[in-house]
């Protein structure tokens, strides 16, 4: 990858070492033990795709989604994927990106809630935004405002493009990465299937996501165990 792509300013202050000390909602912590014990749900071809990116993941500092926009999927997946390495106990942060800044989309606010993240709304001046947050005793936001950008080496990271054809993102077109396809709610949005697709594909995400890290902490402690 070429260095220098735009991302979230704040990962480079992410407390590696506190990960282990976080704690879940109940509610969550329940949610993630299901998506957990569903591991046998995924389909044989995505395994070898989440093999394949933990194996990559392992040998980096951070994993980025991207797609066009970034309000729907890549921020299920930020949130996910980050929440699976705080339960796993991994040292890997997570971050989400698209061609251009955009809010994120109001019906996932309720798809975190159920799930058992604590949700706040915070306003300034400015502009509104959201917190989520894993409990309300650990509030650090897992969704990082996208107004504060600055710039890492991207060796550290492991790109993931997680459209369709014809979704690419721009940095997808223009820089080596991993495919893991999700398809779009959008089309439902607004419909009576709204809410049963978005709870659909929230269980998949997370179901893969704890899938992805569980891989890639399979494969730190091989490693740590092979230099002992």
């Amino acid at each position: 990858m070429k260095k220098g792509i735009l991302l979230v300013a704040a990962l480079l202050n992410f407390h590696f070492g506190f990960s282990q000390q976080i704690r879940f909602n109940d509610e969550l912590d329940e949610f993630c033990k299901t998506s957990i014990r569903e591991y046998s749900s995924i389909p044989v071809e995505r395994k070898a795709i989440l093999e394949n990116a933990a194996e990559m993941l392992s040998k980096k500092q951070y994993i980025l989604f991207t797609c066009q926009t970034n309000s729907r999927r890549t921020l299920l997946l930020q949130v996910w994927a980050q929440t699976a390495f705080y339960y796993y106990g991994i040292n890997k942060a997570s971050f989400s990106i698209g061609d251009t800044i955009s809010s994120i989309y109001p019906g996932l606010v309720n798809i975190f809630k159920e799930s058992g993240f604590t949700y706040n709304e915070y306003r300034n001046e400015e502009s509104k935004g959201f917190m989520i947050s894993t409990s309300k005793k650990y509030p650090k936001n897992i969704i990082v405002p996208k107004k504060d950008l600055g710039k890492i080496d991207t060796s550290k990271v492991l790109l993931v493009s997680i459209c369709f054809n014809g979704e690419n993102s721009v940095l997808a077109s223009n820089t080596p990465h991993l495919n893991l396809p999700f398809e779009s709610p959008k089309v439902f949005e607004k419909t009576p299937n709204e809410n049963q697709k978005y709870f659909v594909l929230n269980k998949q995400i997370s179901i893969e996501m704890f899938y992805l890290a569980h891989k890639t902490k399979e494969i730190l402690m091989k490693s740590e165990d092979l230099t002992k």
